[in-house]
């Protein structure tokens, strides 16, 4: 295995491959250390052994260092797949300084639960928010079958049509209260489709997910050639949807201040107001005070 194909490993991986031969080194300068004291050519033979497989091991690992450390990627750079463990983890690196988000996905629940807390009272703080279209049903209904089917976060919580929609209106009724009571401005966008796959970028770096965080993610940063790819599906997709006006909530001192008749008359407002009547506002009010981030630790 050459330096370039080891550098190209997830860095979990390459990790444990490191380690692993500085395991090995240590156990042979054990063994060699143990046969100082012992006499014999054979004795002296073996230890001569081990004493060139370490210094070559440790000769490759220290010109492994001085490559990492001292060239530039090539194709495979700006790449990294993220172990299910350190997921939460390279989320939070991504939020620390970001003032502007980016989100495709279903729910928007992450969003809601803990992008726009994190990001409101930034200068210029602005995110984009892609979910899908709860007025329409099918479109619901057949994501609800698609959660049904996978190991998703919610741990055996059993979805149909009216639990989707009611997911996606919390998230639009929380991005109307940040846009009322906070310092954020805030896009939001409702699609015609569902997609399995999550995008989550800032202007440096982009995570790329999918429902069942057993599964491992890919981080993208944005020297990688797809990011850009990614950046463009996201706006177009945005663009074959229908924006949301997000002005028309009363402000309150917290989101959990809020009435029925202004959850009533907000979504009357974008044209909701059938949905509202079939979810009923004290239900949606209800979901919306008891909202949380499902991805905390």
């Amino acid at each position: 295995m050459d330096t370039e194909t080891i550098r190209s490993l997830p860095k979990y991986h390459r990790r444990a491959f490191i380690g692993l031969l500085i395991l090995i080194c240590a156990g042979l300068i054990s063994i060699d250390f143990l046969l100082l004291g012992a006499s014999g050519a054979t004795a002296h033979m073996i230890s001569a052994y081990i004493e060139s497989v370490v210094s070559a091991i440790l000769g490759g690992l220290l010109i492994f260092w001085i490559f990492v450390s001292f060239t530039p990627y090539g194709e495979s750079g700006g790449l990294d797949q993220i172990e299910p463990n350190r997921i939460t983890k390279e989320f939070d690196v991504l939020l620390r300084d970001a003032r502007r988000w980016r989100y495709k996905g279903n729910f928007g629940r992450y969003e809601r639960g803990k992008v726009l807390p994190t990001i409101a009272g930034r200068p210029n703080a602005h995110a984009t928010i892609s979910v899908i279209d709860p007025l329409d049903n099918a479109l619901c209904q057949r994501h609800a079958e698609y959660r049904n089917r996978i190991n998703s976060i919610d741990k055996g919580k059993k979805y149909e049509a009216n639990t989707v929609a009611l997911e996606v209106v919390v998230t639009i009724i929380y991005c109307a209260w940040y846009v009322a009571n906070k310092s954020v401005s805030i896009d939001l966008f409702l699609l015609s489709v569902f997609d399995p796959v999550r995008l989550d970028s800032n202007d440096e770096a982009m995570i790329i997910t999918v429902e069942d965080r057993r599964s491992p993610a890919l981080k993208l940063s944005k020297q990688h050639f797809m990011y850009e790819h990614f950046e463009s599906q996201m706006q177009y997709a945005r663009e074959q949807g229908r924006q949301v006006n997000l002005r028309g909530l009363p402000a309150s001192p917290t989101i959990a201040a809020l009435k029925s008749r202004d959850i009533e008359t907000f979504l009357e407002g974008i044209g909701m107001e059938g949905l509202c009547r079939g979810l009923t506002s004290e239900a949606i009010l209800n979901a919306v005070r008891e909202s949380k981030n499902p991805y905390e630790n």
